[in-house]
């Protein structure tokens, strides 16, 4: 059997993982596997050789390649090391004297120091992909064979009952697996008028890139940066302008300072929000601990699911339960002793909302819900920058109380503990399509991600030391961006008067999964020779949307055409995906059952013939 697999990150690892795992107990008399990814193990994202300031939002004990007892398939689970496991026991004899690959020495250096709750470097991620891929490569089964080509695939056509792979060292295939990542876009027509007015100024202008990897190097002291968003992406380009040009951070007086180097720009920072994402609770959990769903329940999700609700409000009330059970649990231990938590949690469950309202505590310890989800609304400038004064300190002292200790942070972090029952939700018909428009995709989604995918709490802890040595200026809320009188203008629309001006402007964000507009040739092919096909959502009043999500067929993961058809052994899965399947982009986490676990498996069943997961 001769199989593709298309992308070499993690999850083209996962597929290749258990397809050697399938051979192993059933054997196909020969197994010859190539991958495709014109970046090598670790695809675009994870290279080993990336700037290394550039770190992970997850933490170390929580990220693996391995299988479990956990995952929900009945294919062999094959125990590894984490990430954090590898850094400790593995990495050093890995990375010793290799001269191949990128900053080994650095690479060595962090992982003795990295601990099971440290956010590692991306580049160290990289390494661990490139570990794993040789330690599987290097044992494989009989009559079993790996190749790695550096190469774009440009096109997959059927041919018959096989596919033809178009590459250089190309060819034709029994399967295609397809784990793509997230593709350039051409530019919107905001985006076109700004790269425009940058050439004929000289300015410069980066639409939505990776952060590792543009050329900064033209920016200079002299220069004012734009920097539009205020997610991952935002602190990543942040650590290239400050960290990666010298500057160091040190402890003085119990806060964290920044030292400049001197080759620092200045940093205008804002979006439509305003606020940075909230911090990551600092970890507590082992790699399997999950807070079971107390109000989102399989059996509740199943009287939902029969009974179609016209209003989504039971999902949206249910998520606010859920983060509410953990956060007066801990808040009644911590600060209200005399209080029973144990009769407060018997109490919530039966009746939630009436419980809450009866608490005797102080309106301050109040989970306010509108105080998280609303943009500030300060009077003036000046008034939103004492709210970042109180704000900034107060998500780092939140975020360091822990996963299990800090109410709020506690609270937050369920959600992420509940990604299942959101995907269960999403997928699972419970919603109809304009509920899912609009107050899933389009309210809920950006909710989630400013709430619980932040960036570890040092990353905060920076932001706020730059601000105090006056490198990094927080911009007022709805952030606007023009080209006006030879430079990048930003104002606000909830402030008139504001004026800001810059001579670099970064759009602080990785392109969106959007199929339509990738500048990828092989995204392309498929759409125009009806191989892929796009998530429609059938609006009240006769009305359309035509996401930009790729649609599979959600058991198997085959791809699936216009007429919603599987077309053999050829699988899609992964980012450009999103919209249609939810949050894509989290790397596997150990002993949970993982989704990307299970997906993989489930590919790799289908190729050998058995049913999927």
């Amino acid at each position: 059997m001769q199989i593709a697999l298309i992308g070499a990150g993690p999850r083209g690892l996962l597929v290749l993982e258990r397809l050697v795992a399938l051979q192993r107990v059933a054997p196909q008399p020969t197994l010859s596997i190539t991958l495709f990814d014109p970046y090598g193990i670790g695809g675009r994202v994870w290279q080993s050789d990336q700037p290394h300031e550039l770190i992970m939002n997850t933490a170390a004990q929580q990220i693996t390649l391995f299988y479990d007892q956990t995952v929900a398939h009945p294919a062999p689970f094959t125990p590894g090391p984490s990430l954090y496991e590898w850094a400790r026991d593995e990495a050093g004899a890995y990375l010793a004297g290799r001269t191949d690959l990128g900053q080994a020495n650095t690479l060595a250096a962090e992982a003795v120091t990295l601990g099971p709750n440290g956010y590692a470097s991306r580049a160290l991620y990289g390494a661990y992909q490139q570990w794993f891929f040789a330690k599987l490569t290097a044992d494989l089964p009989k009559q079993s064979y790996v190749d790695l080509q550096k190469e774009t695939v440009i096109a997959v056509r059927k041919n018959g009952q096989r596919f033809t792979v178009a590459a250089h060292h190309g060819g034709d295939f029994d399967a295609v697996v397809m784990a793509l990542g997230n593709s350039a876009n051409t530019l919107t027509r905001e985006q076109e008028t700004l790269a425009q007015f940058s050439t004929a100024n000289n300015l410069q202008y980066w639409p939505p890139n990776w952060p590792s990897e543009p050329d900064l190097s033209a920016i200079t002291t002299e220069d004012t940066v734009i920097l539009r968003g205020l997610g991952l992406s935002f602190f990543d380009f942040t650590a290239r302008l400050t960290e990666g040009r010298g500057g160091r951070f040190v402890e003085k007086d119990g806060q964290l300072a920044y030292l400049p180097s001197g080759n620092e720009p200045h940093l205008l920072a804002g979006s439509r929000r305003g606020l940075p994402y909230h911090a990551k609770a600092r970890n507590e959990k082992g790699p399997s601990e999950l807070v079971p769903a107390h109000f989102l329940t399989p059996a509740y999700l199943a009287k939902m699911r029969a009974q179609k609700p016209a209003s989504s409000s039971w999902f949206w009330e249910g998520l606010q339960h859920e983060a509410e059970f953990i956060y007066y649990s801990l808040l009644l231990k911590a600060d209200y002793p005399d209080q029973s938590v144990i009769d407060f949690q018997l109490r919530m469950l039966a009746d939630p909302e009436k419980t809450v309202a009866a608490l005797a505590i102080k309106e301050a310890d109040r989970l306010d819900w509108a105080t998280l989800m609303t943009p500030p609304k300060p009077a003036d400038n000046a008034a939103f920058q004492r709210l970042l004064d109180a704000q900034l300190p107060a998500d780092i002292e939140a975020a360091k109380a822990g996963s299990k200790h800090g109410p709020l942070t506690a609270a937050l972090e369920v959600w992420r503990d509940l990604r299942d029952v959101v995907r269960t939700v999403a997928s699972g018909g419970m919603l109809t399509d304009d509920q899912y428009l609009d107050q899933f995709l389009r309210w809920f989604n950006g909710l989630n991600d400013f709430l619980t995918i932040g960036p570890p709490v040092v990353r905060i802890a920076e932001l706020k030391a730059l601000r105090d040595a006056g490198i990094v200026t927080l911009l007022p809320p709805q952030m606007q961006v023009a080209g006006k009188k030879g430079r990048f203008e930003v104002t606000s629309g909830l402030f008139p008067d504001f004026r800001a001006r810059g001579t670099v402007l970064i759009e602080a964000r990785v392109p969106a999964a959007n199929a339509p507009t990738a500048q990828n040739p092989l995204m392309q092919q498929l759409l125009h020779d009806d191989m892929a096909t796009l998530y429609e959502l059938q609006l009240a009043g006769d009305r359309r949307f035509q996401s930009g999500a790729v649609v599979n067929d959600r058991r198997t993961l085959q791809l699936l055409n216009s007429a919603r058809d599987t077309q053999g052994l050829l699988f899609f899965w992964g980012v450009p995906t999103e919209g249609y399947h939810w949050l894509t982009t989290a790397s596997p986490r150990p002993y949970v059952n993982d989704v990307a676990l299970r997906e993989a498996a489930s590919i790799a069943s289908v190729i050998w013939g058995q049913d999927p997961a």
